[in-house]
């Protein structure tokens, strides 16, 4: 069955390409997908999709910053609609877990090996928007009393962002699971900032994180 997209008008037609385009991809891998595949899967000819993208490289592009903008985005939201610091982060944690869960193995290493200068330059025009995140972060768990009131908001943020780098490269090149991450790597770093009310909240959420593991 074909797709009528003669009403739909230029922008629906990507939004649908891309939909299809980023689902292909994350169960079988960047490489793996050709764009006959996905012109079948879309029930749509070949000749529309490039009529939209000039080509597969800038169609995964544009998946990718999707995918970057779409997460910051959902983040901000969370961020938007609660105080309590810790809880947020459980929250991003969740996030980050149903947003990884069916994603195929290869689609990461299709990613590091072939497109790795496009990772980079696709990191430099989100990292903005990202270190801003970030930022409200910090503010936020210093005015609620979770963090330490001498964190220097501008450090903290960079070296947050840069232990997300950190660790995602362990886990891909070593294979480290990511609970082992945050018990080595972030947990110490948040303790470190962490008032007394915000240990505590801390606390709460690590058995919180420690029950979601074991369902």
């Amino acid at each position: 069955m074909r797709l009528d997209l003669r009403n739909t008008g230029k922008m629906d037609a990507r939004d649908i390409i891309l939909d299809e385009a980023a689902k292909l991809f994350k169960q079988k891998g960047l490489k793996n997908v050709t764009m006959d595949e996905l012109a079948k899967s879309l029930g749509m000819s070949k000749r529309t999709i490039y009529e939209n993208f000039k080509d597969k490289d800038e169609l995964i592009e544009t998946c990718l910053l999707k995918f970057s903008t779409d997460g910051l985005a959902r983040r901000s939201k969370i961020l938007d609609t609660n105080s309590n610091v810790y809880e947020v982060m459980y929250q991003f944690a969740l996030l980050q877990h149903d947003e990884m869960n069916g994603v195929s193995p290869e689609f990461f290493d299709d990613l590091h090996r072939y497109y790795s200068a496009m990772l980079t330059e696709l990191k430099h025009k989100s990292e903005d928007i990202s270190l801003k995140l970030l930022k409200r972060l910090f503010t936020i768990g210093i005015e609620g009393r979770y963090f330490r009131d001498d964190t220097n908001i501008e450090v903290a943020s960079l070296l947050l962002d840069r232990l997300f780098e950190f660790a995602i490269k362990l886990i891909d090149d070593y294979h480290i699971q990511p609970c082992e991450m945050y018990r080595s790597v972030f947990l110490p770093f948040f303790r470190g900032i962490s008032t007394d009310e915000g240990l505590r909240e801390l606390d709460k959420v690590n058995e919180k994180m420690c029950t979601h593991k074991k369902q």
